[in-house]
């Protein structure tokens, strides 16, 4: 989509697509990372905490991201792309009314999904060790204060619980079921660590479920499909972004090749690859339409 294509087409929201079918969300942390995951045609995507604090800051996810800097990523993405983004929220950044006031900043800025967890602040991946909760009532709380500011809006609440590695399964259910009769739309239990626990969960959670398909995780690896026989609606995957980090030892043999022989032999990623993802023909066409001697900005060939 053009940069203000925006402005004149509504957008699908989130709920739209998870009525008519279950969803595969690829995770993305920028601009050229969720134009990748729509034009290979996924119907809506993940924004990742963990990856963007990794990418935009250069820190671990561990609660060091700042609301501001979450909110101007998914503004500058929802300018370039068209698909139903759910974002990360963390912990709504303190108590109902910071979480209330961050859901209505990420909304407006173009989230069709928000999820909210149910960690101590500062947080941390829901991956790791160490992960504390608040008390289920709190928790309870912030969740329908949040469901409250968002409702009769598109954007949906998904409602996170890390209790299962701290309290086991049975507590992350009855938070998931208290979530969603305080006003959640989606219940999302992370780092259920067996496939016993992840069946458990879609069987006794009542309402659309949410899977986090993060490879090497806490959680066993499980086919889209068969999470979606299990009764899970919605399936994220940080699969590009790990695809960025899978590459570091090439990134690293490169730069030592570039540091020690002056240049690159072999390099695939040309210009013309990045340019053609983010759409320079079609903003040349617009610029040649005010200014028709405005030149094609094609690749300059080689001389020899």
């Amino acid at each position: 989509m053009m940069y203000y294509d925006r402005l004149h087409t509504k957008r699908k929201s989130l709920r739209e697509v998870l009525t008519e079918k279950a969803v595969f969300a690829p995770c993305v942390y920028n601009c050229f990372t969720a134009q990748i995951v729509e034009h290979l045609g996924f119907d809506a995507m993940c924004f990742s905490g963990a990856y963007f604090a990794s990418s935009y800051v250069g820190v671990p996810d561990i609660g060091l991201v700042t609301p501001t800097e979450v909110k101007n990523m998914v503004s500058n993405i929802t300018k370039v792309s068209n698909l139903p983004m759910i974002v990360d929220m963390d912990t709504g950044y303190g108590n109902e009314l910071n979480a209330i006031r961050t859901a209505v900043d990420f909304a407006e800025a173009g989230a069709m999904a928000l999820h909210l967890e149910d960690q101590v602040f500062p947080k941390r991946c829901g991956h790791l060790n160490g992960k504390k909760v608040v008390p289920r009532d709190e928790y309870i709380r912030k969740v329908k204060a949040v469901a409250d500011a968002l409702k009769g809006s598109d954007c949906l609440l998904i409602a996170r619980t890390d209790a299962a590695l701290e309290y086991g399964v049975e507590e992350a259910i009855e938070r998931n079921k208290r979530s969603l009769e305080a006003g959640a739309d989606i219940a999302f239990t992370e780092g259920t660590r067996s496939i016993a626990d992840i069946e458990k969960v879609a069987r006794e959670v009542d309402g659309w479920n949410m899977f986090d398909m993060c490879k090497g995780g806490a959680s066993p690896d499980v086919p889209f499909e068969d999470l979606v026989q299990m009764g899970y609606r919605l399936v994220t995957c940080p699969t590009v972004c790990s695809i960025v980090c899978s590459t570091y030892d090439q990134v690293v043999g490169k730069a030592y090749q570039l540091k020690n022989d002056g240049f690159v032999a072999e390099y695939d990623a040309t210009p013309a690859t990045l340019f053609n993802t983010l759409g320079i023909n079609a903003w040349m066409e617009m610029g040649q339409k005010y200014d028709p001697t405005m030149q094609d900005a094609t690749i300059t060939k080689k001389l020899d």
